[in-house]
């Protein structure tokens, strides 16, 4: 089950979005929430230490969740394009859900910074730095 804390102090906590074995811990705008393993938390850790960068759903596949089998293996040999896309997409989404219950500010952030398609990119109003 996911904890939540708030940190107390005058400084203002980091923010984090860093794999922990089978959780994720993530802070932002002083809340602490630590999240289940999902496949949509790497691909938006990996798009958070992307900013601004669209990235094609094949690159991000490749580059969150890298399998021996894929390595210098063509774009769209198993998976169309398209259906990629909509896995991707998916889970993205999925995942998003997730934050928004656990941590509404943050849910709020990521969904209106990521954009999914084809390419992929995290782009905040802001510039935010992640700690992954």
């Amino acid at each position: 089950m996911p904890c939540r804390s708030r940190h107390r102090g005058s400084l203002a906590p980091p923010t984090v979005f860093r794999r922990e074995g089978d959780y994720w811990t993530v802070a932002y705008e002083r809340t602490v929430v630590r999240l289940k393993d999902a496949k949509g938390l790497h691909y938006i850790a990996y798009l958070l230490g992307h900013p601004g960068q669209n990235v094609h759903v094949c690159d991000l596949r490749a580059a969150a969740q890298p399998r021996p089998d894929e390595a210098g293996a063509p774009r769209d040999t198993l998976d169309s394009a398209e259906r990629l896309r909509k896995a991707v997409t998916n889970r993205i989404r999925e995942s998003l859900a997730k934050v928004r219950v656990q941590h509404g500010p943050l849910g709020l952030h990521l969904a209106n910074s990521i954009r999914t398609g084809i390419f992929c990119t995290y782009s905040p109003e802001r510039p935010t730095a992640w700690t992954l």
